[in-house]
């Protein structure tokens, strides 16, 4: 802004001098003082130089400022579109929080809370999941203190001339997610690694979802839930809320069968 300033103050001052290098060639011209005629066109020939090398130099600044104004605008558009992005994520993060919450919530309600024993439990659970969710089978395993192994305790949709077999800390899927105690989510099932039977004959589901049941620092359970469609990050929030919540029942019924 100061070196526009300067500039506007050399312009005027130039254009003066012009003015009077043109007034004093006009009267020398008239007057026939040829030498003074001479150097007076010199003089209004360079001053004439200089304010177009001025002008082209305001012009030059000009375009800068210009192209600075863009690249603000620029800027400033891209900051607002990241801070809607930002705020539009969130608002999705809370409702899919809320809808979490609100499953989480008749899930367990329609479960129940009285019950004689663990199988009783976790099938009346997986029954209450699959009313919410768009499962096709569910499975609970619950550790048995004796053999440290986890045997089947309730089924949903599980339809085999062989049982669930059974399986210890680390092996399998299922052994891995206990040992780990995190929830696995497996996105491609193999062909043929889980068969449910209908009307329409037998297919397969391609996700399963493996989440342990934790009580006091210990895996004491694992439920499996299959289905056709992928479980998303809701979905995983959901199963943790229920496994958590499952814990102190799940551990109360095993200890007292």
């Amino acid at each position: 802004m100061n070196q526009t300033k300067k500039n506007n103050a050399r312009g005027q001052l130039i254009f003066a001098f012009l003015i009077v290098s043109i007034l004093a060639t006009i009267y020398t011209a008239q007057a026939g003082m040829i030498i003074l005629l001479y150097v007076c066109g010199i003089t209004g020939l360079f001053l004439s130089l200089g304010l177009l090398i001025l002008m082209l130099q305001v012009n030059k600044e000009h375009e800068e400022t210009l192209q600075m104004l863009d690249r603000m605008k620029q800027r400033e558009s891209t900051h607002l579109k990241e801070k809607r992005r930002l705020v539009d994520v969130s608002v999705m993060q809370q409702t899919e929080e809320f809808c979490a919450d609100d499953l989480f919530s008749r899930i367990m309600a329609a479960t129940g809370s009285h019950f004689d024993n663990a199988p009783a439990y976790a099938e009346k659970l997986l029954q209450s999941i699959a009313k919410e969710l768009e499962i096709v089978q569910g499975l609970v395993f619950v550790l048995d203190d004796k053999d440290h192994l986890f045997h089947i305790s309730g089924e949903y949709a599980y339809y085999s001339e062989e049982r669930p077999r059974s399986f210890p800390l680390g092996e399998t899927l299922s052994g891995q997610a206990a040992k780990n105690k995190k929830l696995l989510n497996v996105k491609e099932l193999p062909d043929g690694y889980i068969t449910i039977l209908s009307g329409m004959g037998k297919s397969s589901p391609r996700h399963l979802v493996i989440a342990p049941i934790v009580y006091n620092d210990n895996c004491i359970g694992i439920i499996e839930l299959a289905s056709f469609k992928p479980f998303g990050e809701n979905e995983e929030l959901l199963v943790c809320k229920i496994t958590e919540a499952a814990a102190n029942m799940l551990n109360e019924l095993r200890t007292q069968s």
